[in-house]
């Protein structure tokens, strides 16, 4: 993965974790205590597990879904081909 490559996915899954955070600290600053997350918080949640893989160098383990069409995306492509 090149340096650039390995860059994006580190602010990639420090911004999820940010997201996250965030979420949770405002939940509880408003006593929220609805164990129902929202429906993005668990794509975020996905993304940035499949970050960390991808950051352990464990990218067969990745689960890239694509919510807009087919098939994987070039990134994901580029990678299963090297």
């Amino acid at each position: 993965m090149s340096n650039d490559e390995s860059e994006f996915v580190k602010n990639t899954l420090r911004i999820c974790q940010e997201i996250q955070n965030r979420f949770y600290s405002e939940r509880i600053k408003l006593g929220d205590v609805d164990p129902e997350e929202p429906w993005w918080l668990s794509k975020v949640t996905h993304i940035a597990t499949n970050a960390d893989l991808v950051i352990s160098d464990n990218w067969a383990a990745a689960d890239w879904t694509n919510d807009f069409e087919n098939g994987k995306s070039a990134f994901v492509s580029k990678r299963c081909e090297e």
